[in-house]
């Protein structure tokens, strides 16, 4: 009798590529979550005390303003930091200070939840869930976005100042660069739209003065 071979066909796995950098930028952001959230710990400090008079005459401002003011207020500080990382991907120098952004942002949020509680115990922790993290999210989701181009494309320009050869992709051409960042901006003004909406809605239930 003949024996029969069985051969088995070893199938190509296919492993999902795991984008590093955004992996990167998140923990960073964390960390300065987590510093941010620790400097508010703690006893009365003359920090908290500047923040405070800081919080409740920005509170003050924008329970007169328009919801059209509002936006525009928020708008203004919610595309600042996305222009920044803009600008330093189209530097040679700006790795290390693109590197830092998420850690900033990380610090100041932390921050601000940290002092909400600290300050306003419960109440802070409620406009903090309301009227910031809502549109927070938003926000910080796509700026790990922006930074994650805005390294690509510096890092390029690095390794052709220097005479190497660095992987290109069809989105660290200059043109694709600047579409994605004004592809970025839509959910960045999305975001500033819906902190005015809530701040508008929510706002009137909170006291801090």
């Amino acid at each position: 009798m003949l024996k029969k071979s069985v051969v088995l066909k070893r199938k190509k796995m296919n492993i999902p590529r795991v984008n590093y950098k955004n992996i990167l930028f998140f923990s960073l952001f964390l960390c300065g979550l987590i510093l941010g959230a620790l400097t508010m710990k703690g006893e009365d400090s003359q920090l908290k005390a500047v923040l405070k008079d800081f919080f409740i005459e920005y509170i003050s401002n924008k329970s007169t303003n328009t919801i059209l003011g509002c936006f525009l207020d928020s708008a203004i500080l919610t595309l600042f930091i996305p222009i920044l990382t803009f600008i330093f991907g189209l530097c040679a120098v700006g790795v290390p200070i693109i590197i830092a952004m998420p850690t900033l942002i990380g610090i100041a949020v932390g921050m601000a939840t940290g002092f909400l509680y600290s300050e306003f115990t419960f109440q802070g922790l409620g406009y903090a869930a309301l009227i910031i993290m809502p549109s927070a999210a938003i926000v910080i989701a796509t700026l790990l976005k922006c930074c994650n181009e805005a390294i690509s494309m510096s890092l390029e320009i690095i390794f052709s100042i220097s005479g190497g050869s660095y992987p290109k992709t069809k989105n660290n051409e200059l043109k694709e660069y600047c579409l994605r960042f004004l592809v970025f901006a839509v959910p960045l003004i999305l975001a500033a739209l819906l902190n005015s909406f809530c701040f508008k809605l929510f706002g009137g239930l909170f006291t801090f003065v």
